[in-house]
């Protein structure tokens, strides 16, 4: 039934599939909160990211001063990634700076894919940044119509929005490996 060679190809296939997933492939880019662009404890605020992998993710808040934050806070389990921006309250964490958003693997959040830059998240009750409206930036796959919609959310932040049917999910990572191991083992 199987040959030698067979089971020399399919596992070659299924072990480079599963490290591929392991090392994790990713072009994700946290494109806001920044330096200039800050957050407000126990409001809403926006989350921007730009990039086409994963197809979903994790957010976590962090920051390296554990009299700030003593560890990572969750603040999204599972993100898809076609949505490019998400309205997010950190609740009651302690204004200060350092912190970072955290973009990872929802299976294992200590590999993660994209950190944004330091920024400060100011007490509640404090003005948020001035908003400006821009595209997603070339070299990320963004459908059409995707550009901020002017509309404002009640905390005065952008919201983008997004056309999940104009993209082509294609199975990658762990979940596209097993999809395709059953399709070697049948054939």
């Amino acid at each position: 039934m199987f040959s030698f060679s067979t089971f020399t190809l399919t596992f070659t296939i299924i072990s480079s599939l599963f490290i591929s997933s392991v090392l994790g492939q990713s072009d994700l880019k946290v494109l806001k909160p920044t330096a200039d662009l800050w957050w407000v404890a126990q409001s809403v605020n926006t989350l921007a990211w730009s990039g086409n992998t994963p197809q979903s993710f994790s957010v976590f808040l962090n920051n390296a001063d554990e009299k700030i934050l003593t560890s990572k806070l969750a603040l999204v389990s599972v993100e898809p990634i076609y949505e490019y921006s998400k309205d997010v309250n950190p609740g009651n964490v302690t204004p200060g700076t350092g912190y970072t958003i955290q973009l990872t693997d929802i299976l294992n959040s200590s590999n993660i894919w994209a950190e944004s830059d330091k920024f400060e998240i100011k007490a509640v009750g404090s003005t948020y940044p001035p908003q400006t409206t821009s595209a997603v930036p070339s070299g990320s796959s963004s459908p059409s119509g995707s550009q901020s919609s002017g509309s404002t959310t009640p905390s005065g932040s952008q919201s983008a929005t997004s056309n999940a049917g104009d993209h082509t999910l294609v199975p990658t990572g762990l979940i596209g490996g097993i999809l395709v191991l059953c399709v070697v083992l049948v054939f």
